[in-house]
């Protein structure tokens, strides 16, 4: 098992996310560069945690 793979595993990252873009930024996501959330029962992916804690922050802000 190379690196990249433990750093998959880790991060709960699936092979389909490589290639997406950050949810709240847009930054290509890549396998160095991927952090997911679980936010309501969905899975979300974004390239840091400070982007999905704007993201988190900017739902909850929302009524709908």
């Amino acid at each position: 098992m190379g690196l990249g793979d433990g750093m998959k595993l880790r991060l709960g990252m699936k092979d389909e996310s490589i290639g997406q873009r950050c949810e709240n930024c847009g930054r290509a996501l890549t396998a160095e560069a991927v952090y997911t959330r679980e936010i309501d029962g969905s899975i979300h992916y974004f390239c840091c945690s400070h982007c999905a804690d704007s993201f988190e922050g900017n739902r909850s802000q929302h009524c709908c």
